[in-house]
């Protein structure tokens, strides 16, 4: 229903923030590491699912295309709904999710507030099953390494934050890094990878 949100974060609490779209309040639930870094006053983009059912409808906000296609993969197994599939992504960071499916970790997955160690279990089997299939989701899960170089990258999430796309930023920011030396200061590295994006013709959404 919605693809994105974009507007002022005016209330946050534990795993939800109000988010002012032109004068009107969402109310959006979001993984805890999204929370942290949306305080009151600031501007965000945040891409969305919609959950809706005969007596809900909740909108889920996320930072990064990657951790919203993770959310929906995991609502596909089976048992898990959207409030476990949340309390993964505010437990494990996709590359961790990755690390624990691919290395059959179940201690790692039972951290997850409300998944046991039969639930660990089925979402690991159900993951390893599915990635032979599903190109998607191999690409999403198939190597922990990668999905960890973008995931703890602040550039990489403050272009996500703009309104890039996955691919945009983590071009423009290699880039960046690539001029400029991955010691300089993430605001500077911002800068560039914004101007690298415009010089290509992107246009900042």
């Amino acid at each position: 229903m919605f693809a994105f949100l974009r507007g002022e974060v005016v209330a946050s609490s534990v795993n939800r923030i109000a988010l002012d779209v032109n004068g009107v309040g969402f109310d959006v639930l979001v993984p805890d590491s999204a929370q942290r870094k949306l305080p009151v006053g600031q501007h965000a983009t945040l891409l969305t699912y919609c959950h809706i059912r005969e007596d809900i409808f909740q909108i889920y906000g996320f930072l990064t295309e990657e951790d919203r296609a993770l959310f929906i993969m995991c609502m596909s197994i089976t048992g898990i709904g959207p409030k476990v599939a949340l309390s993964i992504l505010s437990t494990l960071s996709v590359s961790a999710f990755a690390r624990a499916v691919q290395e059959h970790d179940i201690t790692a997955m039972s951290r997850v507030p409300g998944v046991g160690k039969k639930t660990a279990q089925r979402i690991i089997l159900e993951m390893k099953t599915r990635m032979g299939q599903d190109p998607e989701l191999n690409a999403l899960l198939g190597d922990p390494q990668s999905a960890e170089e973008t995931g703890d990258d602040d550039v990489y999430e403050a272009l996500i934050s703009l309104g890039c796309t996955a691919q945009e930023a983590k071009k423009a920011s290699a880039h960046a890094r690539k001029m400029l030396g991955s010691e300089a200061p993430d605001e500077e590295l911002v800068r560039e990878a914004l101007r690298s994006l415009a010089k290509a013709g992107h246009v900042q959404r």
